[in-house]
């Protein structure tokens, strides 16, 4: 018996078709990596945004650290002229040298000198190794970080190595305090304290009225100013950067 196959005709795609699903996929896969690329761009701008956040936050402990470092030079600059006028009123027999010793140590016992301002700088090394600093847009800024970091930083720790001469020189030979100068006790007993202690080692001779103590307490002085300026500089580039993050923000 013969058997019969039935013959079903198949559909013939047109190349319309085929153009119509290359084109489709085409899209698709376009779209996809483009979708692809807004969601790491948002996810880069996100990572940037933080790191100018953190750094914002460091800039204003700066700032709180630069007001007392402003205070301090001020004040240590004109305890220091005070000393070198009380040196020579003595040195030109204008007072005794009990009045000396007395003014000076007073001057000594309040006198805070030395203290160093470092740059809180780990999250601009955080921004920079995160690749965050170049898809920040504006030129200015960038500038603007670099200097604060990079040149103001090298200025600053120049200055801290130079200021640690003159710190030992005054907190541990010319006006150690007994019990240290974390002690604040300024009554006249600490202070009489001071002034035996003195005259019982000589350190009135080999310090105060040594023929070198003015011209080192007119450098002291001298590097207070310096230092008194840099300040000024850090705090006037701190509040331009502050300025110029907020509106990148």
């Amino acid at each position: 018996m013969e058997v019969h196959h039935s013959h079903h005709p198949t559909h013939k795609k047109k190349w319309s078709e085929y153009i119509i699903e290359f084109v489709m996929l085409f899209a698709a896969v376009t779209l996809g990596f483009f979708a692809e690329n807004v969601r790491e761009h948002q996810i880069i701008e996100h990572k940037t945004k933080q790191n100018l956040m953190s750094i914002i936050l460091d800039l204003k402990k700066d700032s709180a650290l630069i007001q007392n470092r402003l205070a301090e030079y001020k004040q240590a600059s004109q305890m220091l002229e005070n000393l070198s006028d009380l040196t020579l009123s003595y040195h030109l027999s204008k007072i005794s040298k009990n009045e000396f010793l007395d003014s000076a140590l007073n001057i000594g016992y309040d006198l805070r000198f030395g203290t160093s301002f470092y740059i809180n700088n780990s999250s601009y090394k955080n921004t920079i190794a995160s690749g965050s600093f170049s898809n920040i847009n504006s030129i200015e800024l960038k500038r603007n970080i670099s200097d604060y970091y990079e040149v103001y930083g090298a200025k600053l720790n120049d200055n801290n190595r130079l200021l640690d001469d003159f710190n030992v020189y005054y907190n541990q030979y010319t006006f150690p305090l007994p019990g240290g100068r974390s002690q604040k006790n300024k009554t006249n007993g600490k202070r009489k304290l001071m002034k035996d202690f003195y005259l019982s080692n000589q350190m009135m001779d080999k310090y105060l009225l040594n023929k070198d103590f003015l011209t080192f307490n007119q450098q002291a002085k001298g590097r207070a100013d310096i230092y008194f300026r840099l300040m000024e500089a850090f705090n006037e580039k701190n509040a331009e950067l502050l300025k110029l993050l907020a509106n990148e923000l």
